[in-house]
């Protein structure tokens, strides 16, 4: 089976390249970075303990989008292999069963923050004053969350079918109704009651609920695919066992890096006020240039996938070089610009604070490093998911950010009295450590095993040894 080229690779949709795939997905997260910002300074005109009272919510919601994404993972990439082999019927069932899961999921997880909001805020010791508030606002805000495993369901189905800008129109207009409709119930104006931070949930919880009716039928119409109800919650083990050996590894690593990250939070916590501070600040000076390189990773595992699907393994190969010869050029070219003048001009958007600054600058020139390590492994990681790889990753991020990045950041900040340099040194290790053993492992083509045995469970043909060989 010869290699062709990219837009004769699949049956079905065609792949686009990867700037065509990544921008999209670019202005979508950076949309959504943004109005949390924006979300947070508009509630905080009420006052300091409406952000607070707000701050549960947000957590949860954070938490339940990570869960979401045990199925949604899965989902992108095997139906962008489905569709890389041109298999309709595998298609149909994968896009099914994902609809069914979600609905499941997210109806688990809406009950779950619901009913035991009281129970979420005594784990959480959540102050006597804003206890009532914060129980209240959990609830309604709760009541989205099955909208939003519904939505990023049909979002994950449209980026594997390359259909990137779909999600981003979307999100982007459901960002401005929050905004619109924020102004209106948060503030009391055009004739809307004042509602506080209530009026923000209902807001979100209106703007996700638009969102899915728009989101779906886009779906329907881009994919062709008719979509039956009750073909929801027919369960096919294949299938089942498809979606979550790449989700469950996923989330899995995604979610090691959140606890990790939390612990060292709370080990900067001891370091003071002021060192928390920077350290909340500059991790979203960080998320700004992590915008980046997570939607080169969402572009890249795309077309990888759809290749995997096709077994044309020498275009993945040829796709993920290329994809980090790329994000390493465009993060150079950022991350240089750190110590000279980027830092303090982001800085100084939070606080003008001539100590936090002080702190600061010595992080930003391990950023120049950090986010090198770090750009190999968001880009590989999301590869080797596509290729079915996905268990090592996982492995190696529980072994490097709790046998690297926690006790050298530990014993740097604590023990050798460096401080917040200390922990973001830890943070670098970990990152360049698995980058660089990400790139051995993709180098070593172990992954190859990993997307033929795939190829063989789930679709019937028999491939040639060519076909797969490197």
């Amino acid at each position: 089976m010869a290699d062709t080229s990219p837009q004769q690779l699949a049956t079905g949709p065609k792949h686009g390249n990867l700037f065509s795939l990544s921008w999209p997905i670019f202005i979508d997260l950076t949309m959504h970075f943004f109005t949390i910002i924006i979300n947070t300074a508009m509630v905080s005109m009420l006052s300091l303990q409406a952000v607070a009272e707000m701050n549960l919510g947000g957590q949860a919601f954070q938490f339940a989008f990570t869960l979401f994404n045990f199925i949604n993972i899965g989902v992108c990439v095997c139906c962008a292999q489905a569709i890389g082999k041109g298999n309709r019927q595998m298609l149909r069932r994968i896009v099914h069963m994902s609809f069914g899961l979600n609905i499941v999921w997210g109806i688990l997880i809406t009950s779950g923050c619901f009913f035991g909001a009281k129970i979420i805020c005594d784990i959480m010791n959540i102050p006597e004053d804003i206890y009532v508030t914060s129980k209240n606002y959990l609830m309604i805000l709760s009541i989205m969350f099955i909208a939003e495993a519904v939505n990023l369901c049909c979002s994950s189905i449209l980026r594997a079918y390359g259909r990137t800008r779909d999600p981003m129109y979307v999100n982007i207009s459901a960002n401005i109704f929050v905004i619109i409709s924020n102004y209106a119930l948060l503030f009391g104006h055009f004739g809307f009651p004042q509602m506080g931070i209530y009026g923000v949930a209902i807001s979100a919880v209106i703007s996700r609920f638009l969102s899915v009716a728009f989101l779906f039928y886009l779906m329907r119409t881009r994919t062709k695919i008719r979509i039956i109800p009750k073909f929801f919650f027919i369960v096919k083990k294949d299938i089942l066992k498809q979606i979550f050996a790449v989700g469950i590894p996923g989330a899995g690593e995604n979610m090691t890096w959140q606890l990790q990250f939390l612990f060292m939070t709370s080990v900067v916590g001891t370091l003071g006020s002021t060192a928390l501070a920077t350290h909340g600040i500059y991790m979203q000076m960080c998320t700004i240039i992590m915008l980046f390189s997570i939607s080169i990773a969402l572009g890249t595992e795309i077309l990888i996938s759809q290749y995997a699907g096709a077994m044309k393994l020498k275009l993945a190969n040829r796709q993920l070089l290329h994809s980090v010869k790329i994000g390493l050029c465009i993060t150079a070219l950022l991350v240089i610009n750190i110590p000279l003048w980027m830092g303090d001009a982001v800085l100084s958007i939070f606080t003008s604070d001539a100590t936090v600054y002080e702190i600061a600058r010595p992080i930003f020139y391990v950023s120049v490093i950090m986010e090198m390590g770090r750009i190999l492994n968001i880009i590989i990681i999301n590869s080797l998911r596509a290729v079915n790889d996905a268990k090592f990753p996982m492995l190696m991020a529980i072994i490097s950010m709790w046998g690297v990045s926690v006790p050298v950041g530990t014993f740097l900040s604590l023990y050798m009295g460096m401080g917040l340099l200390g922990v973001w040194l830890g943070f670098c290790c970990d990152e360049c450590t698995r980058g660089l053993v990400m790139l051995l492992r993709w180098k070593s083509k172990a992954w190859v095993s990993k997307a033929r045995d795939n190829y063989r469970k789930h679709y019937k043909t028999k491939v040639k040894k060519k076909g797969y060989a490197l």
